[in-house]
């Protein structure tokens, strides 16, 4: 499994946010510092505006600024924002039933995984983020218990 890119840049902008979350945050701030196509990043932050996690001011002192404080948004919801519902595959899709779905011998395995990344991002928010990036941890070896 590969994390897209607009998850990877959105995750990367909002950790950035996350150092200072009450203060405002350029276009080209951000673009800068974090090394993502300023064009990229606008795309970006519209979901992100959309969905409620940063609101966007307009205008010469306009910017960006995170609608709630690092400790209320989970990777859930940012996930959700850029990439919509979590599937592993397409036969989870209520909508697409495929035909072996009722004696799918892979089923409880995407299932099991699926119920294991939800609760790693929904136990993992931009704070931890933060803090992982100030304290210097960068520990990819973490386990999810179930």
């Amino acid at each position: 499994m590969q994390v897209s890119k607009t998850l990877d840049y959105a995750v990367r902008s909002l950790t950035f946010m996350g150092v200072s979350p009450e203060s405002k945050f350029g276009m080209k701030e951000i673009s800068e510092s974090q090394h993502i196509p300023i064009n990229y990043l606008a795309k970006i932050m519209r979901r992100l505006v959309n969905r409620g996690i940063i609101r966007s001011m307009v205008g010469p002192e306009g910017g960006y600024i995170l609608r709630k404080m690092p400790s209320e948004v989970s990777l859930r919801e940012v996930y959700e924002a850029i990439e919509g519902e979590i599937r592993i595959i397409d036969c989870m899709d209520k909508e697409n039933v495929c035909a072996l779905y009722g004696n799918c011998a892979q089923l409880p395995v995407w299932d099991r995984l699926k119920v294991s990344m939800i609760k790693l991002l929904e136990g993992t928010t931009l704070d931890d983020m933060v803090s992982d990036m100030i304290n210097g941890n960068n520990n990819s070896e973490r386990v999810v218990s179930n």
